[in-house]
């Protein structure tokens, strides 16, 4: 089964189209113009015919990115008559330590000094949702971090984050790892569509960290 994953709830635009077994397609480009989003499948040389069920990251993210990522796979799901799920952009981004064999932090700036957070583990290739989505000012969840004692690994938005957490036990990610990848968003899709999980493209919403601030559409 193909399965398109779109992402476009952060800085970049990424795209993925998975098999059961192998990448077909992958690309991610730093653009906030989600509007350009079937641009770039296009350019990707991923045809309708191709796709059997589409993944879209839901949020936390911007506001105009991840209205302009659930546009388009809702209506790629309406028009082809494809399954669609949505996927946290949170667990997105935990997906690209799922062979750690263990705990992991995932950190996303939300601004206004706070941040989107939640907890996964990671075992035999599958993620865990530890915790909800949560909004958490930065001080409250330096503090919450700071009392965990086993081994953990912080991945996501961590610059301010490295002086404050000490400890033997924090392993933070490389950049590369903090983006919610398309692949990503298609692999875990793949499970849920899989699993019967699928969604209504109707009923389908965007998980803002806060309200919609009509000022992320100037330029």
């Amino acid at each position: 089964m193909r399965i398109l994953g779109i992402s476009s709830a952060t800085k970049v635009i990424s795209i993925g189209l998975i098999d059961e077994n192998n990448i077909l397609v992958e690309s991610t480009v730093s653009d906030i113009h989600a509007e350009r989003i079937m641009f770039y499948v296009k350019e990707a040389g991923i045809e309708p015919k191709q796709i059997e069920g589409v993944a879209v990251a839901v949020g936390p993210g911007s506001y105009a990115g991840l209205r302009g990522g659930l546009a388009v796979a809702k209506s790629l799901a309406q028009t082809l008559n494809i399954p669609l799920v949505g996927i946290s952009t949170l667990e997105a981004i935990a997906y690209n330590l799922v062979d750690i064999e263990g705990t992991m932090a995932v950190i996303l700036d939300a601004k206004a000094d706070e941040y989107n957070f939640a907890l996964f583990g990671a075992s035999s290739g599958r993620l865990k949702k530890l915790t909800d989505d949560l909004v958490v000012k930065f001080d409250t969840l330096v503090d919450k971090l700071s009392k965990i004692s086993g081994e953990i690994h912080l991945v996501g938005n961590l610059k301010d984050f490295k002086d404050k957490l000490k400890g033997q036990n924090f392993h933070f990610a490389e950049d590369i790892h903090s983006h919610p990848y398309g692949i990503n968003v298609a692999r875990l899709g793949l499970q849920r569509i899989k699993a019967g999980e699928t969604e209504d493209p109707l009923k389908l919403i965007p998980k803002y960290s806060h309200k919609p601030n009509i000022r992320e559409f100037k330029h």
